[in-house]
């Protein structure tokens, strides 16, 4: 093998696994400075089940972003749907009946959004922006502004009950991200959704129906939204009236730092998988450590920062990569010129 074909390898790896790479040097320096507490089984099942809930909220947020948007009301609608199974379930509402009314709490919410988007012309920042707002409002109505259980057994089994050891609601995330895989990497309903985000003008023109796959990927991550809610109002059995926003950050930090690997240049399932873990490894190990709260703020903050530039910066290679790999228009132009040319002349001589 030769010194450019490992460079190349190298290379590759790092750019399109590099997020992977990180995630695996951090769990090995974490695990030797603590190899009796970050490198214990129980730690890494913990890690596992406690991102399992924002693991969903996480794959909510790359459907508005793969068709080009930003719901930034995904937060406050996992706060508001954990809160609405609160009280479901502590009024001894049959769990189906939960589970039914806080889904379709939840793409309620997407549908509002994708109206008010896509029918009235809002910009999607402002329009998920304000539903943030009001439902952070509607929060502290339903909870008369302080803390509420709902304490039942049953509700908390859905997501509590371990399968040789390992906790149900990481099988629903695992559930939930084949699912978003297949629907956004092998279906039309995926590709027509990405052309949507990666040109809307010309997708329009090419037939796409561009407004019907936002009003879906609003819809659809509302119902993401809906139904991280209702895993975390059974897993957590309380909430408190504040809850939801900081989920976003998070959230958004996974998507673009997924952005950034497995398929660089697009947001996808698997690689923000791995970010959230990647963030979830880097804030466990810090505290673990001895950090004080506020160095977890700044590690997601830092860490959307990085990301965000580095999506950016594969974007712009991912461009100028195709503009050169196009031949130049000027001679294009010219040798089309020069075929007409003839064609006239030819047409034009006795």
């Amino acid at each position: 093998m030769t010194t450019s074909t490992r460079a190349w390898g190298f290379s590759s790896l790092m750019r399109n696994y590099g997020i992977a790479v990180f995630l695996v040097l951090m769990v090995v320096v974490f695990s030797a400075l603590m190899p009796g507490t970050f490198a214990s089984a129980g730690n890494f099942r913990q890690i596992l089940a406690d991102q399992a809930v924002p693991g969903i909220l996480a794959l909510a947020v790359i459907l508005p972003l793969a068709a080009g948007e930003f719901d930034l009301s995904v937060g406050a609608n996992l706060g508001i749907c954990t809160i609405l199974g609160i009280v479901l379930a502590a009024s001894g509402a049959p769990i189906i009946v939960v589970i039914a009314a806080t889904i379709l709490v939840g793409a309620a919410i997407g549908a509002i959004n994708a109206f008010m988007t896509i029918v009235v012309g809002v910009n999607a920042f402002i329009a998920t922006l304000a539903m943030a707002t009001i439902l952070a409002g509607l929060n502290l109505l339903l909870t008369n502004s302080t803390l509420i259980i709902h304490g039942s057994d049953e509700f908390s089994a859905l997501t509590n009950t371990r399968i040789e050891g390992i906790q149900l609601v990481i099988v629903y995330f695992a559930v939930i991200a084949v699912v978003l895989w297949y629907l956004l990497e092998r279906t039309p309903f995926g590709r027509y959704l990405r052309a949507t985000g990666m040109g809307r003008d010309a997708a329009t023109l090419s037939g796409v129906r561009t407004k019907r796959y936002l009003a879906a990927a609003f819809i659809g991550a509302g119902v993401l939204a809906g139904i991280a809610g209702t895993l975390q109002a059974s897993r957590a059995g309380n909430a408190t009236p504040d809850l939801g926003p900081e989920f976003l950050l998070p959230a958004y930090a996974a998507a673009f730092l997924g952005a950034t690997a497995i398929r660089a240049g697009y947001f996808n399932v698997w690689g923000t998988v791995i970010g959230v873990y990647l963030l979830a490894v880097g804030a466990n190990g810090l505290i673990i450590l001895g950090a004080k709260t506020w160095v977890t703020h700044v590690f997601n903050g830092v860490a959307l920062l990085v990301a965000v530039s580095a999506a950016t910066l594969v974007q712009r290679n991912r461009a100028a990569a195709r503009k050169a790999a196009q031949p130049p228009q000027s001679s294009t132009q010219d040798a089309r010129a020069d075929s007409e040319n003839k064609a006239t002349t030819t047409r034009s001589t006795p």
